[in-house]
């Protein structure tokens, strides 16, 4: 370690200039990790915060939850299934909306128009919501609450909205925080004044079951269903199965592990230049008695100094970036995937470091110094 300290002392441009682009690199990367993680964040948010084991749907939908629509008899069985498992079973009427506010104007001085996912709950169930602001709903028939994502874009507690169909009118007396589903934020309201004044050409019915346990791994329970035209999905496995979602987490996957890799290699380039650059020097140490495991090894230290120092710096850049940036932006730090990506990034750059060994280990001190 003390040579390989002493050497970056020597040179600290050229060795400013190695960890400037480990820098820029690291810092890409967790850019995009953070990306990654606000968009998948937004896909599932909705789901995440049911805090249930397994969903309930119909095998028509194709696993897909805004196609589900349960009859009276499956809604019927999937209940008696809660029962006989003692576990509690919410209903969910969900479907895709377009929520307009005549009150509010938009940057084009319109009324404003947002995407929307009305979820229809029984509020004093499992799947009621935590209020972030405002207040509860007391009148059903009234009132909703809406995500907090839709304050940033003019809605205010007293606004009232009107689901495009429908006539009604309803007023938000609650912002919810983290309640988006498949990017979009979540309007939720009682499910039976969803039923009786959503909008007809949607035709809001019960779309889930959802369950506290989970009920995906007993066969006896999945049986029942599949007689009953249901499918019983863990809330990971439905998560899944949303639109884009598994494509999306792919593509970012395979970007971050590129940039680790491709960082990775430049520094081990790098390094095995520097140790190509420093033949004589070495040929120097050794013949002077020097051992190559102690000169491997420095290398290594080396190699392992400018990777935690570059990715360091790239993840407070990351940091200080995620505070600046507009809310609108889906931009979420994750610790556990932080901390994996720079252990991957050292990892893989020690790896990479080990390419000069083979130099080090066939230097010749006589033919190095001459």
């Amino acid at each position: 370690m003390f040579l390989a300290l002493r050497e970056i002392r020597h040179e600290p441009v050229r060795f400013g200039l190695i960890i400037s682009v480990i820098v820029l690199v690291a810092y890409l990367t967790f850019f995009l990790a953070s990306l990654a993680v606000g968009l998948a964040h937004l896909y599932r948010a909705g789901i995440d915060g049911w805090g249930s084991g397994s969903v309930a749907i119909t095998d028509a939908s194709n696993e897909n939850l805004s196609a589900s629509r349960l009859s009276d008899e499956q809604l019927s069985t999937a209940k008696n299934l809660a029962h006989e498992h003692s576990t509690t079973a919410s209903t969910l009427m969900s479907t895709a909306a377009v929520a307009q506010a005549p009150d509010v104007k938009d940057e084009d001085g319109e009324a404003l128009r947002d995407d929307v996912f009305a979820f229809g709950v029984d509020l004093d169930g499992a799947l009621g919501p935590t209020v972030a602001s405002g207040r509860a709903i007391s009148n059903p028939e009234t009132e909703i609450l809406v995500d907090d994502s839709l304050e940033a874009k003019g809605l205010e507690l007293g606004d009232t909205i009107q689901l495009l169909g429908s006539d009604h009118s309803w007023t938000i007396v609650g912002f919810t925080h983290d309640t988006t589903f498949q990017s979009a934020p979540v309007v939720t309201l009682d499910d039976q004044a969803l039923s009786r004044y959503g909008p007809t050409s949607l035709s809001p019915a019960v779309s889930a079951v959802v369950f506290k346990a989970d009920l995906a791994g007993d066969s006896k329970a999945m049986k029942s269903a599949q007689d009953a035209g249901l499918t019983i999905l863990t809330s990971e496995e439905l998560i899944q199965t949303l639109p884009g979602y598994s494509a999306q987490v792919l593509t970012f996957s395979l970007m971050i592990g590129s940039l680790v890799i491709i960082a990775s290699t430049v520094l081990g380039i790098f390094i095995y230049v520097l140790t190509l650059q420093k033949r004589p020097v070495l040929g120097i140490l050794k013949a002077r008695g020097v051992p190559t495991g102690y000169l491997i090894r420095s290398g290594c230290a080396q190699t392992l100094v400018l990777s935690v120092a570059g990715i360091s710096i790239g993840l407070l850049l990351t940091v200080t970036t995620s505070l600046v940036l507009p809310s609108a932006v889906p931009f979420r730090l994750s610790g556990l995937l932080d901390l994996l990506i720079a252990a991957a990034f050292v990892l893989v750059s020690v790896i990479g470091g080990l390419i000069s060994v083979r130099v080090i280990s066939r230097i010749d001190p006589v033919e190095a110094i001459s």
